[in-house]
């Protein structure tokens, strides 16, 4: 570790501040050095910190301010041998210091501290008055010698002064003290009586073997400093790639999904001309209907006819208008969930943006840092190879303690592995919410028990349920009685509001919350057996031409509307809200009694056929017979009440849900009692008004019967115009 002085560049030991050769140079904990009247400013105004104006390392600061940092004698002794070395260049001529007589100089003593004449020079060789100055005396022909080495260098000097008695040349050091320099009678007798006094010579091995240690370790992290900005260079241009790359996928995302809004925008004009088509057809062949009747009545009821044909022409403007009105709420619909679909998009890519600029800022603080750990690290070596290559053990007792303190910050900070790199390289957009609910067929249903908490089946609830589906309510809530079961008749994709529920027990539609019901069945899907709903409100096709208590096959469903074949009417069209689904299981496929008595609690409805497989009151095993009405039990908990019209008594009794069994749907026939659910008229004249009751007299097709009213006798209905009395 010979290192010759004319290896070290000059301005090393020059001042960052004011770009000068030090002047008292002032050591900070990080080893950078500064003049102390260049430094006092910034100690001076820092209050308990104070931060190198380098490399922004933080220390505490010295009660007594900037001449609490550590004198650097090694680096004061190296600029006195560089501006003796530009003297000599210049051959300055300089006084004496031993005769005082302004000659040019011949040699430098560093015990004297001032140059020597060629005079003065050779008594200090030969004469035995100055014989301890000679091993401190340079030639200025040995300043030229491109081979003067660190540890020549440091042998010439002179040991320091006691800290306590400058007089005496310090002998030994106070550990206790910080390695202070002090004489023996400091350490026996005086102030660092009782501290840890060693000898130089043992405590300068001692603290060059640490820094050697450190050394060592820090050659061995040499690849990980100066590796460590290829690393972020290349971390930096994976993320730039991703953010291009992460922007395709979501235009590519916004695109699709503004194709199908266009495309459900096409299809909602088309539906609506094929509407308007249907009713003017409608209008046409009931005007021309109506106009051939005309011309066979007699010439005094054209009056009449007239009227129908205006009732006729108000009904289809009435339904136009319907249409009209429809197409415009889901134009509507269209229209904001366009407006939600850009600000999707633009949050989606302002999040993308706001997280590469995050990333990149961070990326380039990254690189500040590594710039001042590779400053450090440069500095630190250089420094710590200067101290050991002057090989003078009071620079070492002075600087390498210091040295190795401020060695493991700077070994911790070379050995951090920064792995918040891999995830700075990658940006994470916001998901853009599809507008349209998928139209993939429903999962299979998962019980409740089958999760661990109530958040995690109502998430399950939310994402799984579609209109169709048969629900249970598990909380009363909104009118809804707990247990009561019903058919989900509207479910929004936009903003995810509440389900809309038509009720089995409540007898209307009613809004729930997801948490507060569980699938019981994953209702209409194709293939599945169906029938109308007559309690559905605003029904979305004509149901003329279907018995109301038919049942048929769905044939095709997209999760809003379905097509059913009818054995009376093909090809019927409307909502999944207009029809319910006919699932009826017998006892025999349940294992437990409780489990089929619960599919009866949820499938029952009026005009169903059951059957008592156990007494109950006035019913007896193997009755048969049809069910009028259903009411909870107040008394019994989660028990349904049903009223059950009997065969072998010809009464009606009421029994427990979990006394019957399901046997089928239950048809209109001969002698049933029933009553008209609306008026029926003919032309003008009302035959029959709401309410009014009949016997049938006579089936006479799957859709129509013949019912003698007292005002009206044997005149021809549909089913869906009449209802089933007990």
């Amino acid at each position: 570790m010979a290192a010759q002085l004319v290896e070290l560049e000059e301005n090393f030991f020059n001042c960052p501040i004011c770009l000068d050769s030090f002047r008292d140079p002032k050591l900070l904990p990080c080893l950078h050095r500064y003049c102390r009247g260049c430094v006092k400013p910034e100690v001076d105004k820092s209050d308990d910190k104070v931060k190198c104006p380098l490399c922004k390392q933080e220390c505490d600061k010295p009660t007594d301010g900037v001449d609490g940092f550590k004198t650097d004698f090694h680096t004061r002794s190296v600029v006195e041998y560089i501006q003796l070395k530009k003297s000599v260049a210049a051959e300055e001529v300089r006084k004496c210091i031993g005769c005082s007589n302004e000659l040019q100089v011949a040699a430098f003593c560093f015990k004297c501290r001032g140059f020597i004449c060629r005079k003065c020079h050779e008594i200090h060789e030969n004469n035995g008055i100055a014989r301890d100055h000679k091993e401190h005396v340079l030639a200025l022909k040995d300043v030229k010698d491109k081979h003067l080495t660190l540890e020549k260098l440091g042998s010439l000097k002179e040991a320091p002064s006691c800290s306590e008695h400058p007089e005496k040349l310090a002998e030994i050091c106070c550990v206790d003290c910080n390695n202070l320099p002090i004489c023996v009678v400091c350490g026996q007798y005086e102030n660092h009586k009782g501290h840890t006094i060693r000898g130089v010579r043992e405590l300068a091995a001692e603290e060059r073997k640490k820094i050697e240690h450190s050394m060592k370790v820090l050659k061995e992290q040499d690849g990980n400093v100066r590796g460590f900005p290829a690393k972020l260079a290349e971390a930096r241009k994976s993320l730039e790639v991703n953010i291009t790359e992460t922007k395709a996928r979501i235009r590519s995302q916004y695109n699709e999904e503004v194709g199908k809004l266009n495309e459900e925008e096409r299809e909602s004009v088309g539906l609506l001309a094929q509407h308007k088509a249907e009713i003017d057809r409608k209008e046409r062949a009931e005007v021309a209907d109506l106009n051939r009747q005309r011309e066979r009545e007699l010439k005094t009821v054209n009056d009449k006819y007239d009227k129908c044909i205006n009732k006729a022409k108000a009904r289809a403007a009435d339904e136009r208008g319907e249409k009209d009105t429809a197409a415009s709420k889901t134009k509507d619909v269209l229209t904001k969930k366009r407006s939600y679909l850009e600000k999707e998009f633009s949050d989606s890519i302002s999040s993308v943006d706001h997280q590469g600029n995050t990333n990149m800022k961070t990326f380039g603080e990254l690189f500040d840092q590594s710039d001042q750990r590779i400053h450090r690290y440069d500095n630190f070596v250089t420094i710590v190879s200067s101290v050991l290559a002057s090989r003078d053990h009071w620079t070492d007792v002075s600087c390498l303690p210091d040295m190795n303190v401020s060695s493991k910050p700077l070994i911790e900070d070379a050995k951090k592995a920064f792995p918040e790199i891999a995830t700075l390289s990658k940006v994470t957009p916001k998901v853009i919410t599809p507008v349209f609910a998928p139209k993939a067929n429903p999962a299979p249903i998962i019980n409740r028990d089958d999760f661990k908490s109530d958040a995690d089946y109502e998430k399950y609830v939310e994402e799984h349920l579609r209109i169709g589906m048969t629900v249970r309510c598990r909380k009363a809530n909104q009118g809804v009685q707990e247990g009561d079961t019903g058919k989900v008749i509207e479910v929004s994709w936009y903003n995810n509001p509440n389900p809309t529920c038509q009720w089995q027990r409540l007898g209307c539609t009613q809004k729930v919350s997801y948490s507060d019901v569980e699938i019981v069945d994953q209702g209409v899907q194709v293939g599945s057996k169906v029938r109308l709903q007559l309690s559905a409100v605003n029904p979305s096709r004509d149901q003329e031409g279907v018995n109301p208590r038919s049942v048929g096959r769905v044939t095709a469903t997209d999760g809003k509307n379905c097509t059913v074949e009818f054995p009376t009417k093909t090809h019927w069209k409307g909502l999944l809200s207009d029809v319910e689904r006919v699932l009826l299981l017998r006892r025999s496929a349940f294992q437990v009694d409780g489990s089929y008595s619960a599919y009866v609690r949820d499938t029952i409805s009026a005009g169903m056929t059951a059957r008592c497989y156990k007494d109950d009151g006035m019913a007896t095993v193997g009755d048969t017979g049809t069910v009028i009405r259903l009411k909870m039990d107040d008394s019994e908990p989660g028990q349904l009440r049903i009223e059950v019209k009997w065969q072998r008594q010809g009464e009606a009794h009421w029994v427990k849900h979990s006394s019957l069994e399901i046997l089928g749907l239950r048809l209109l026939s001969v002698g049933d009692t029933v009553r008209a659910k609306q008026d029926i008229t003919y032309i003008s004249d009302i035959l029959c008004a709401r309410g009014d009751t009949g016997k049938i007299t006579r089936i006479c097709d799957d859709r129509r019967c013949q019912i003698s009213f007292p005002r009206l006798r044997d005149w021809i209905v549909l089913f869906s115009q009449i209802e089933l009395l007990p």
